[in-house]
């Protein structure tokens, strides 16, 4: 199947390392021109090498979104490098994985800030853009525990409702099709975060003994009684990113 992705201009936010990195790196493969971002150089560097030498393209865009300096210095490659993007997709994401009842109020708020309102940030900026041209998609990565949380992740699961919340509310007031705004919310994926996670809460200190943790906890989330895989969820998000996908607007996947 040919997805239409050829030329297209992608900022992939979040794409040093996991799902980010696999989904910049799927579009690369598609012909794509693909903005690498992450808070760490370094890392933006070692992903976007990784895709020229498999014959994409790649420009890194270093910036933390969670900062209106960060979204500005990303936006101005955005224009000086591509003259305007095709498609965002909002993958970045940060906060802590503290007991909810002992996070204080400042790790709530950093969290929202990271998860949701870099989003904002960015949609505001480009999304209008995008309808000029007549042409956009914008594909926010939420979480499946925002619907369905487990115990202690109150925090994180909090912000992912709120981002399925901005992505409906956010097709609702579009009056034209021209630009389409949907939610991928991932369940157990094999990521490095996963594993830190497990590390943090204290469930696991390798690889194998995070997958079973989190397998024994979450039984739901294993319907193959495996973890997920970056490519299953890159997969996704590049057909929501096609001119196939014009009739989906508004969808959580």
């Amino acid at each position: 199947m040919n997805l239409q992705l050829e030329g297209k201009r992608v900022l992939v936010t979040g794409s040093t390392g996991g799902i980010g990195e696999g989904i910049a790196k799927s579009f690369a493969k598609e012909g794509a021109t693909v903005l690498i971002n992450g808070r760490r150089k370094a890392e933006a560097e070692r992903v976007a090498s990784e895709i020229k030498s498999d014959g994409g393209k790649a420009i890194i865009a270093v910036g933390d979104l969670s900062t209106e300096e960060g979204v500005d210095e990303v936006i101005k490659i955005i224009n000086d490098e591509l003259d305007g993007l095709d498609i965002l997709v909002n993958n970045a994401a940060g906060g802590e994985h503290q007991n909810d009842m002992e996070a204080p109020a400042a790790v709530w708020l950093s969290s929202y800030n990271s998860n949701v309102l870099s989003m904002v940030r960015l949609i505001q900026k480009l999304l209008p853009k995008m309808a000029d041209q007549g042409w956009g998609r914008i594909i926010n990565i939420s979480s499946a525990a925002a619907i369905k949380p487990s115990p202690g992740m109150g925090v994180y699961s909090t912000t992912k409702a709120a981002v399925n919340n901005l992505t409906v509310t956010l097709a609702q007031s579009r009056d034209n099709d021209c630009v389409t705004i949907n939610t991928v919310s991932p369940g157990a994926i094999i990521t490095p975060a996963m594993v830190e996670m497990a590390q943090q809460q204290g469930m696991a200190k390798t690889w194998e003994e995070a997958e079973a943790a989190f397998a024994t906890m979450m039984p739901q989330s294993f319907p193959f009684k495996r973890m997920g895989k970056v490519s299953e969820i890159a997969n996704v998000v590049l057909f929501l990113a096609s001119p196939l996908a014009s009739y989906i607007h508004g969808a959580n996947i």
